[in-house]
């Protein structure tokens, strides 16, 4: 079990045996950081793992009580952990899911279950796994998945399949390509890279993305999907009054110096949506850095696939 495993295996154990978080566990634990492999990561892959296993066994409610979640926010909270998208805004809005209550939860589940110390040690273990095998990927990491048709732009790898289209987006100022849109239907995902600079990571891209949204007259709320925290918005388009606003999901992943940015659009952005190919596509995509890159512009620019799109 590598560290990210360790310190949730330590942080379950403390929770069991004293019934609260400890403020050292809170702080090793990371929790709300999801763009990469942490403890809280971990804990909540975990849970979601045995709550799963449980559904297929048509068990979808827990037999005990939940200290600090009454019958319906426990309900809401496994929903939204099953996958449920109907149960999502509601557990956003009332802020169910925390530290404390998944921890109360995954011990209540364990509980339940009579699981050994040994059987909770290979779940968290299997969990710590399931983690760092979910992408996006730079091109240089060895764990990524081999096979799969990838369209090579240079700059990145993007899957494909039949009835997806790709198009190119260009530079105004130069002509280069600066990104890719994926479509599929009434669903788009335009995908973006960039170095990251100095402290820039996805955290503060989104904090800097979800503040100009609002002063631009639209809103974006910050909310856990597949591919980790991501922002929910609508935002102001150029169109006549009715038209004029654009609902959209921008998801985000911090690589080894770089990060790679999804902006999905359409029918797929939607907060109740289900589609999960905008997310296959995010997370299959290989990131190519420039081996001489620009020392002033963080943009990954793309080329043409030499055998077209």
């Amino acid at each position: 079990m590598g560290e990210a495993g360790d310190v949730a295996r330590s942080v379950v154990a403390q929770f069991r045996r004293d019934g609260f978080v400890a403020p050292e566990s809170a702080e090793r634990t990371e929790f709300e950081v999801w763009d990469r492999t942490t403890p809280g990561r971990v804990l909540l892959v975990a849970l979601q793992t045995l709550l799963m296993l449980r559904a297929e066994d048509g068990r979808s409610d827990l037999g005990r009580p939940v200290r600090g979640l009454d019958e319906e926010e426990a309900g809401l909270m496994l929903r939204t952990l099953l996958g449920d998208a109907t149960a999502v805004p509601e557990t956003s809005r009332r802020d169910l899911i925390t530290l404390d209550r998944l921890l109360g939860l995954l011990a209540s589940v364990i509980a339940e279950e009579s699981m050994s110390e040994e059987e909770v040690d290979a779940l968290l273990e299997a969990a710590e796994e399931s983690c760092r095998a979910v992408g996006p990927w730079d091109e240089s990491d060895d764990r990524r998945p081999l096979g799969g048709e990838l369209v090579d732009l240079g700059g990145l790898l993007v899957p494909t399949e039949p009835g997806l289209k790709i198009e190119l987006m260009s530079s105004r100022e130069d002509g280069s390509i600066v990104g890719v849109t994926v479509i599929r239907g009434r669903t788009a995902i335009q995908l973006q890279a960039f170095r990251a600079l100095g402290d820039t990571s996805w955290a503060t891209v989104r904090e800097d993305l979800a503040r100009t949204i609002r002063g631009r007259g639209g809103s974006a709320e910050e909310r856990f999907g597949p591919a980790g925290t991501e922002l929910q918005a609508v935002v102001r388009v150029q169109g006549p009054p009715g038209k004029d606003r654009q609902t959209a999901r921008v998801l985000g992943h911090d690589g080894p110096g770089w990060i790679l940015r999804g902006f999905v659009s359409g029918v797929g952005a939607e907060p109740d949506s289900t589609e999960e190919w905008p997310y296959a596509t995010f997370q299959g995509t290989v990131v190519r850095p420039p081996s001489a890159p620009s020392a002033d512009d963080p943009l990954i620019r793309l080329r043409w696939p030499e055998s077209g799109v």
